[in-house]
């Protein structure tokens, strides 16, 4: 099995799995590029996505917007389990070779063997993001309609070692669930002390499935993930997300957003599943060519509680957001970010962002990621604005 199949397959099995492990979420490739920065920058177009108030601190004279499905995918080989496994079967291919011969086969069993203690820890993470928004903006009330899915899938390997010319025995474990949020934004704004504070909810439902994969490494082909996994419906749930958004200055935002204010736990046999609530605070320096986000999660939000064999344990995740945005003549942005997770024991590599937006008569807009432990992502999306 090639590196390059493992990875394919892993994004793809994102597109329709996800574990708990990024609660606060990526929506847009702007915020993606400004290292997931939002709560203080979100527009129009993408404010129902990370703060709903946001959509009423809109500096242009936009009535509509519409946001055409963005896009985003993020790889990430914890230990280098894909390199670890390339190497495992081209021993495997190896013993298979020399068929007839047991004194070949039992020194590539060996060889076998020693590679094995190098899986502990390993594991691979797919993520995927999907949304689309229709906003409205009139002069004392904003509105928006909105579908957000997004996925996040984990492999990782089991394996016992063989003996004499017996190969070892190991499974290629896949697990994940995804969410499907339709909702709807309203936001206002009011004047307090000579300031402008916008205040936005967000009602939505949120379906949640399940799939799961098991196969043996010593032949198993991740190309057969998604056609041999089995999937569940966990069920659905209400609740609703909650901002405001205070201008201390025509240059100044202050931002805060609570996701998952009804907090939520969806049980399917073994299964179990928590949806906890999240607070995040922003602030944004914003002029006519520079824009500076800082993002920072206030309350650590615990890992899945899942208790299905096959899941990977995540780690809490407080995440901490930088970015940067340069604005030249509102046709080209630059943007750069980083963020990292504060949680108590937390492992994830920090994440370095860069992306560059264009109005081509509509908006184009594309975000890399890339981090340590081998760590890739890309977002792109368009949009329109009128």
């Amino acid at each position: 099995m090639k590196k390059r199949s493992l990875l394919f397959s892993g994004l793809m099995l994102a597109s329709v799995t996800t574990v708990q492990a990024s609660p606060y979420g990526f929506s847009d490739a702007r915020s993606v590029a400004m290292g997931n920065a939002s709560v203080a920058t979100g527009n129009l177009t993408t404010a129902a996505l990370s703060n709903p108030a946001m959509m009423s601190v809109n500096a242009s004279d936009d009535s509509f917007a519409f946001l055409i499905p963005a896009i985003g995918v993020q790889a990430i080989d914890n230990g280098g389990m894909v390199d670890l496994l390339d190497d495992y079967q081209s021993i495997v291919d190896q013993y298979n070779a020399a068929a007839g011969n047991p004194g070949v086969q039992e020194a590539l069993v060996t060889q076998l063997n020693n590679l094995l203690p190098q899986f502990n820890g390993t594991n691979v993470a797919a993520l995927l993001s999907a949304s689309t928004v229709l906003a409205y903006a009139g002069d004392g009330f904003s509105m928006a309609g909105f579908y957000h899915g997004s996925g996040q899938a984990s492999l990782n390997i089991n394996a016992t070692a063989g003996s004499g010319t017996t190969l070892p025995t190991g499974t290629l474990n896949a697990y994940g669930y995804t969410t499907q949020e339709i909702g709807v934004s309203f936001s206002t704004k009011i004047s307090v002390a000579g300031m402008d504070l916008a205040v936005g909810i967000t009602p939505k439902t949120v379906q949640v499935d399940s799939i799961g994969y098991s196969a043996n490494i010593n032949i198993v082909d991740t190309g057969d993930v998604l056609s041999d996994a089995t999937e569940s419906d966990l069920g659905s749930f209400s609740t609703f997300d909650a901002g405001i958004a205070l201008q201390l200055s025509d240059s100044l935002t202050l931002g805060l957003v609570a996701k998952n204010l009804l907090e939520e736990t969806l049980v399917s046999g073994t299964e179990t599943f928590v949806f906890d609530r999240n607070l995040r605070a922003g602030v944004a320096y914003h002029n006519e060519f520079l824009t500076l986000a800082a993002d920072m999660d206030l309350i650590e939000v615990e890992g899945s509680k899942t208790t299905n064999p096959l899941l990977i344990t995540e780690t809490g995740s407080k995440m901490a957001a930088l970015g940067i945005e340069f604005d030249l003549g509102d046709i080209v942005q630059l943007r750069a970010g980083y963020q990292t997770n504060m949680a108590s024991g937390a492992n994830d590599p920090d994440l370095f962002s860069a992306g560059v937006g264009l109005w081509l008569g509509f908006h184009l807009d594309a975000a890399v990621v890339v981090g340590e432990d081998s760590s890739l992502g890309a977002f792109v999306q368009t949009g329109f604005r009128f």
